[in-house]
Order: structure tokens, then sequence, then C-alpha cells
């Protein structure tokens, strides 16, 4: 008996713990970490202050699984892809494509921008997204270093700063309203160029 009820207790607290970051990550992205007030939160999410503040210590902790819970995923979909390359199911171009679409079906601009914003004034916040974020990172100089077995580690890592920095940029395009088909098709073109490695024509 009392084993059931501590596992109802831990589902109940799961799955408050799941619907407090679906309305921050909802709320943070359209108006903004601090413009988001407690009440806000708790009315989007449908649970009590006391429950918020049972499952998270502050809105920092809340930012902190939010980020936690999106570099995961991006994680292991860069993982995916790398895999899939090794195994020859992806060639090199098709994973830089797939990985550009991925970021520009992103329907999260405004949190990924409030979560880099914050990481700039919030140094836990910051140590947090930079050991997710090597994760990420890791995935894809593994990539290129696939790509290019006969490449030197300063070569490597000259051309994952360039692809980061591409990859990060395209952001930006959603917000525009300027995302097009042909955007993964050209961007993987030049970011294998980058790599000196064959690409297909632009369209």
């Amino acid at each position: 008996m009392q084993a059931t009820k501590r596992a109802k207790k831990k589902t109940a607290g799961k799955a408050s713990r799941e619907r407090i970051i679906d309305a921050a990550r909802k709320l943070f992205g359209s108006k903004g970490f601090h413009a988001t007030t407690t009440a806000e939160l708790t009315a989007e999410a449908k649970v009590s202050i006391a429950q918020i503040y049972r499952v998270f210590a502050s809105k920092d902790d809340i930012v902190i699984a939010i980020v936690e819970q999106r570099m995961r995923a991006m994680g292991m979909e860069m993982h995916a892809i790398f895999d899939a390359v090794k195994r020859g199911d992806l060639s090199t171009f098709d994973a830089m494509k797939t990985m550009v679409a991925s970021l520009l079906d992103d329907r999260e601009v405004g949190l990924v921008f409030e979560i880099l914003a914050e990481s700039c004034r919030n140094p836990a916040v910051a140590e947090r997204v930079t050991s997710l974020t090597t994760f990420y990172r890791d995935g894809i100089y593994h990539l290129a270093a696939f790509a290019k077995p006969g490449a030197s580690p300063a070569e490597i890592e000259a051309y994952v700063n360039v692809m980061l920095a591409c990859l990060v940029g395209l952001y930006y395009r959603p917000v525009l309203g300027t995302t097009n088909a042909e955007t993964s098709h050209n961007v993987a073109c030049l970011m294998m160029r980058a790599l000196r490695l064959p690409d297909q024509p632009l369209i």
C-alpha cells in the first residue's frame, strides 16, 4: 500500500514538473523570462505556487530545466545523425542539410534567444548552458572529423566554430519570416565547401 502511494506521489510530482516546464517554455518564449510572473506561470501550468516551489527552488532552476530538456533532445538528434553517417545510411551533405532543416523548423526561437540572453546575465544559467551545449558541439566535431579524417585538430576546431556560428545564426530567419525550402540545401552546400568536400549546386 505504501509503495503504491509513493509511486502515485512520484508520478504526480513528475506530471507537475512537466506541466511547469511546458508552461514556462511557452511563457518565457513569448513574454520573456523576467516579464513572466509566478501568477502567470501557475495559471498556465494549472498548479499552485506551493507546487512550483516544491519542484523548483527558483525561476533560474526552471530555466536550467528547460535548457537541459532542449539540449538533451538536440544532442540525441545530433548523435543519431552522426551514427547514421558512420553506418553509411546518410551522406555528410544530407547530415548537414538535416541539421539545418531541424533548426529552421524550431518553433521556440523566442525561447532560444531568451535563454541565450539569460546566460549572459546569469552565471548559473551560463554554466549549465555551456556544459550542455558541449554535448551538441561534440557531435558536430565528430561529424567534421569523420568527414575530414586527414584534417588537423586545429582545422577541425575551426570548422566546428564556423558550422556552429552558421547554425546558431540561422535562428534569426523564422523571426523575419524568410525561411524557405532552399535554405537548408544551400547552407549545407556552403558548409560542405568550408570543409572542402563535394557539394551540390545551389538552388
